[in-house]
């Protein structure tokens, strides 16, 4: 397992591409060098097997599963970077086969968990957006906003954009907001050049409004202004998540397991 250089990513983009409906944003993001990380191949020159970290312990394995000096040494690569303190690993795989041979290597030591990965139906896209009752504001995230945020604050942005200002520079969102409280908001947890990810929040006194639908359309308007692809990604018990997504357009998804360290 070897480290790739930022110059040759382009040479992972076959395997990128042979699991593009598993395949999570982030992996594009650090590949499009939007986010820092660092991408580990067992070939330098002709990759088969990839496997592509952010800086905050979020990991997607792909290509040849039956890599057994790759398995090795990305086993090795996860005792070390477990070894001794509560460090996150979050590891997403793309297929069942990967399912088996994650659950080989990491036994007892990781939970695995359903998500779905959803894709937008361009048919359905819709730029209505309601409005807001008096005294609410539809406005874009920006430094202000992310400061009185409770929910997309700094330390947020911290954690998946590497700081606020990598976000405010490639990133997109909007929030609802009253009184100067931030009650609703809609942002990209990760973009790359083809992707831009939703995750969305709503104070729970303000449910029931409306906002995240008002939102997600809002977000969605802008991702096509932007020659972006929206992406929608979230547990397979989330219902409500699940019910959104299908009203803003997500009609279609493919289901996929990723594995979190136990602590």
């Amino acid at each position: 397992m070897k480290l790739l250089e930022k110059a040759n990513y382009h040479l992972v983009l076959p395997i990128i591409n042979s699991c593009s409906r598993t395949c999570p944003t982030f992996a594009c993001s650090v590949i499009d060098g939007i986010i820092p990380g660092s991408v580990y191949v067992d070939n330098q020159k002709r990759p088969e097997t990839i496997l592509i970290g952010t800086n905050n312990g979020i990991y997607f394995i792909a290509g040849s599963d039956r890599n057994v000096e790759f398995n090795t040494m990305f086993l090795n690569y996860y005792r070390q970077c477990t070894k001794g303190d509560a460090s996150r690993f979050t590891l997403f795989s793309p297929t069942s086969s990967w399912n088996h041979v994650i659950k080989e290597l990491l036994q007892k030591e990781t939970s695995q968990m359903v998500r779905r990965k959803y894709f937008f139906n361009e048919k359905d896209e819709t730029t209505k957006i309601q409005q807001l009752p008096d005294g609410f504001d539809l406005v874009v995230i920006n430094e202000k906003m992310i400061d009185a945020s409770s929910n997309f604050n700094r330390d947020y942005y911290s954690q998946y954009w590497n700081g606020v200002s990598n976000y405010l520079k490639y990133g997109i969102g909007y929030c609802v907001v009253h009184n100067e409280t931030v009650v609703s908001e809609c942002t990209s947890i990760f973009v790359s050049n083809q992707y831009a990810e939703i995750d969305i929040v709503t104070q729970e006194e303000y449910a029931g409004n409306g906002f995240a639908y008002l939102l997600g359309n809002t977000f969605i308007k802008k991702c096509f202004e932007e020659g972006l692809t929206p992406a929608w990604d979230c547990d397979k018990q989330n219902v409500g998540s699940q019910k959104l997504a299908s009203k803003l357009g997500f009609d279609r998804f493919e289901e996929y397991s990723i594995y979190i360290r136990k602590t």
